[in-house]
């Protein structure tokens, strides 16, 4: 929680009035650099998009059901009408990190489809 809580001041420090992005939008170099290789990560043909068969691939190994991997791709990709490129991906890892939107659909980023407290 401290490790957040310092994230954000961070990004509050680092947002100024003329910057275009908000302070709730704004990253840290360190986590753009992040986002950056985890879209490397996931686009395994280079094209500079992400598609299922690479979200699924890339999430099966890290234990991800096939079917919660599809579903959530579905998801990200508003079924398939969008496209996922790096800018949109980098929206989507925004909402993961910064939001507190629950249905927020960067929260899905990682496959998981269920949020429960148990």
């Amino acid at each position: 929680l401290r490790m957040w809580q310092k994230f954000n001041e961070l990004c509050l420090k680092q947002a100024s009035k003329a910057d275009e992005v908000s302070y709730e939008r704004k990253l840290p170099d360190w986590l753009e650099k992040y986002i950056r290789y985890k879209f490397d990560l996931f686009d395994r043909t280079g094209d500079g998009y992400l598609d299922c068969d690479e979200f699924e691939y890339v999430l099966g190994d890290f234990g991800v059901p096939a079917r919660d991997a599809r579903s959530a791709f579905l998801m990200i990709s508003q079924n398939n009408e969008k496209k996922v490129d790096f800018e949109y991906y980098k929206d989507l890892c925004t909402d993961y990190f910064r939001s507190n939107d629950p249905s927020a659909l960067g929260n899905f980023i990682t496959g998981k489809l269920v949020f429960s407290d148990k």
